[in-house]
């Protein structure tokens, strides 16, 4: 149900945030377990309610609107400019610059 409802927010709000693609399974939607995504579930802190996302080496093997950060290995986040494109995720989200990979800088939706 939980992921349900963040879908549907998270439809309405795309286009007035930095994601292009609403969440999914893939990227994006709430999870407590990896089993409840496609491949990975981040949990703690850093991801409020928990953060379905991908494994990536680089952003272009993340989905559209998404950019590769080099958290844990490199997982695939919401690209954001400012805080308010972190919204559409829920409370404790929020825009920060993280390293990304293979290198440079990257401006990702992240809790903390």
């Amino acid at each position: 149900m939980r992921v349900t409802i963040v879908i549907v927010l998270a439809a309405l709000a795309a286009g007035a945030c930095g994601a292009d693609e609403p969440v999914s399974r893939t990227i994006g939607a709430r999870c407590d377990l990896s089993s409840e995504c496609d491949e990975r579930c981040l949990t703690g802190g850093e991801y409020p309610g928990g953060f379905c996302s991908v494994t990536c080496d680089g952003t272009i093997s993340c989905p559209r609107g998404a950019s590769c950060a080099n958290d844990q290995g490199g997982v695939c986040l919401f690209t954001c400019v400012v805080d308010h494109d972190c919204d559409f995720l829920g409370t404790g989200w929020r825009c920060v610059q993280r390293d990304a990979r293979p290198s440079g800088q990257v401006m990702v939706c992240r809790g903390g």
